[in-house]
Order: C-alpha cells, then structure tokens, then sequence
C-alpha cells in the first residue's frame, strides 16, 4: 500500500532519489504488504565554517548647553563619517539608535545643565583589513567603537546547506538501519521526512572602546569560526521482521 500524505513532492529530485534508495539498502526480499515498525528518526550535520563578515558599531556623541548645538555637532561628525564610508567598495554603512538625554545637576534634579546626543554608525564587509583600516580613520574623527562582532554572510551559509543535507540524511539512514538490522528487519520504506531551519551559533561580539592613535597599530583581531547544524526528521517503516513471541513470566 503507497504511503498517504508524504510532503516529499516539494522537495528536490535528488533528495527524493537519495530517499528512494532507503528501500533498496537491505537484501532485495519480499516486501511485507502490512504491518512494520515505524520509527521516528532525526538525522544531524555540523560544521565549523570560518566567518567571513566583520561587523562594527561606531558611537559619535557631543554634550552641550543647547540640544541643538549637540545635535549639530553629531549630526556633523556623522555626515563626514558616512562620506569617508562611501569612498570605500565593499562596505556597507548605515545610521541607527539617534538619542538626546538631558543632563541634570546632581543637587538640583529640576535643572538641566546641559544635552547629550549620541547616534549609531554600523559598517559591514567582507575586506577585514579594509573595514580595520575605515574604523581607525573614523576614530580620529571623534567616533569610538563600541563592538566588533564576526559572522556567516547568507551565502556562506548556502553554500554548506545542501552537503548538509546529505550528510544529515545519510546520519538518518544509518540509525534506520541499525534499528532495522536490530529488528531483523529486511526493507526500510519511507514515510515522511522533514527539514527544519538551520541553524548555526554567533560567536559573542568583542567589545573595543580604546581609541587607536595615529602612531598605534591597527589591533590585531581573530575571525573566528561559527557552528553550523543542520537536522532532518523522518518518519519510517522497517518491514519483514519476524513475529516474536513474548512468553509470559
């Protein structure tokens, strides 16, 4: 009887294929019409993949009497930061977290001795040494770092999905034949299989506050590897086992 309700007429060609061959990976015997043990699998992949994004948050602040001339002088350091960002290929730059806070006097809570603004620059690329050499630039221009962090670019994260897939899948069919063998099982039919999100872990950012001086060298900064894992679920009927009786005690 041909399995209902199985999600596999979505999936690519080769994935069902490689599903199909679950069936021949036994003897080749008579297939039982009826009956089976169904197992409920999950086969998983791992690989550690260098990362190969650099990311850096920028902070501008200025405090003044007036909000105004604060915001005048973030607006200013920001504006010229942006410009020197666009010069450069391959880095991505855009403005976040604009903010004003007033100042108050320590002994008088009503009064408002004068107005921070802060604003945000992040700056994305692939070029470490670039990026490394932008920032530097940028701190002699009154921002600071607050964080570097590392990651996986979406297409790095692509490349590796599909091996991922096979290797999963292929994990999958060996817990399914060691079941089956255990079982004295003689076929394997598939009845569902599913494939989650991936996933994979962002390592923690590193936090840089110093600025660098002129004379300084660039600080020397590790890219890192991030985890990516990767499961598939299944659903599958192990066939032609023997009957067991069980003799009560």
């Amino acid at each position: 009887m041909p399995p209902k309700n199985t999600p596999l007429a979505s999936r690519p060609s080769w994935l069902v294929a490689g599903l199909a061959a679950l069936v021949l990976a036994f003897p080749a015997t008579a297939i039982a019409s009826d009956g089976g043990t169904t197992l409920a699998l999950t086969g998983k992949a791992e690989r550690q993949v260098a990362n190969d994004h650099m990311t850096v948050l920028m902070t501008t602040e200025a405090r003044a009497p007036e909000a105004a001339t604060a915001a005048a002088t973030v607006n200013r350091n920001m504006q010229a930061a942006l410009e020197r960002a666009g010069e450069q290929d391959g880095i991505d730059a855009r403005t976040i977290g604009y903010s004003t806070r007033a100042i108050h006097d320590s002994d008088d809570r009503s009064r408002i001795n004068a107005w921070l603004v802060q604003q945000n620059l992040e700056l994305t690329g692939a070029d470490f040494d670039r990026l490394t050499e932008l920032v530097g630039a940028l701190q002699q221009r009154d921002l600071n770092v607050s964080q570097i962090r590392f990651s996986l670019s979406p297409e790095a994260r692509q490349e590796h999905r599909e091996a991922m897939i096979e290797e999963a899948m292929e994990d999958l069919k060996e817990q399914a034949r060691v079941i089956a063998r255990s079982l004295g099982a003689t076929h394997l039919r598939t009845l569902e299989v599913e494939l989650p999100d991936d996933h994979y872990d962002r390592p923690q950012p590193m936090m840089a506050m110093r600025a660098m001086d002129e004379s300084a060298s660039q600080p020397s900064l590790e890219a890192g590897h991030s985890t990516l894992t990767l499961s598939v679920r299944g659903r599958l009927q192990a066939l032609g086992a023997e009957t067991l009786r069980v003799t009560p005690r």
